[in-house]
């Protein structure tokens, strides 16, 4: 089971997190990134996309929020899976 303070940690990384995704809408929304804004002073047009993803982060804020914390949790679940598999597996080695 996980530590009370580890759900508090995560709890507080989450929120963090949606009040983060709200002033990175606001400050990246109006303007381009550098890649756009250099290719609309040289004139160029984006082209069609070579890859479509199966899942969109939508264009409101409550479907960026969901998609974002989804994405987020299961990265966070992933690396904890992934150093509670390391531990066992030195905790093998150590004991024979």
């Amino acid at each position: 089971m996980i530590d009370r303070k580890y759900l508090k940690a995560i709890a507080g990384i989450f929120v963090l997190f949606a009040i983060g995704l709200v002033f990175f809408f606001i400050f990246s929304a109006p303007y381009g990134d550098g890649l756009e804004k250099t290719m609309k002073e040289a004139g160029i047009e984006e082209g069609e996309p070579v890859y479509q993803a199966p899942l969109n982060y939508g264009e409101d804020y409550v479907t960026a929020l969901i998609a974002g914390i989804v994405g987020f949790g299961l990265t966070i679940g992933m690396g904890y899976g992934f150093f509670k598999l390391t531990r066992k597996k030195e905790e093998i080695k150590e004991t024979k």
